[in-house]
């Protein structure tokens, strides 16, 4: 059990530092950018106008990004949970952990 607690404590720990790095340095970007090319309205994006709006480089769908990435950091980090718990076969943590996502899952689909 030990074993298995430290190797999900690195995963974790990378998914974390990773996601937060990510997701800082496209909106850093994508402040640089709006800060030098202001012509671009500030608005919310739909996930769909973010993918369009990169690839036309619009520095607000860049920092939308970045935003989206902060978000699914904590989720991506329960989904690496559950993946080394079912190997391990943890089945009191692997129940947690699919607790947790089934209420996010319920929250995102109720509004």
């Amino acid at each position: 059990m030990v074993r298995g607690r430290s190797r999900v404590d690195k995963w974790v720990r990378t998914i974390l530092v990773s996601g937060t790095a990510l997701s800082m340095g496209l909106m850093l970007v994508g402040l640089a950018m709006h800060a030098l090319f202001p012509d671009h309205p500030d608005v919310d994006l739909s996930l769909q106008e973010i993918a369009s709006g990169i690839v036309a480089g619009n520095p607000v769908a860049i920092i939308d990004l970045g935003m989206v990435i902060l978000i699914a950091t904590p989720l991506t980090r329960v989904v690496t949970a559950l993946a080394v718990f079912t190997i391990d076969r943890e089945l009191r943590l692997m129940a947690a952990c699919i607790l947790i996502l089934l209420i996010v899952g319920s929250a995102v689909l109720i509004g």
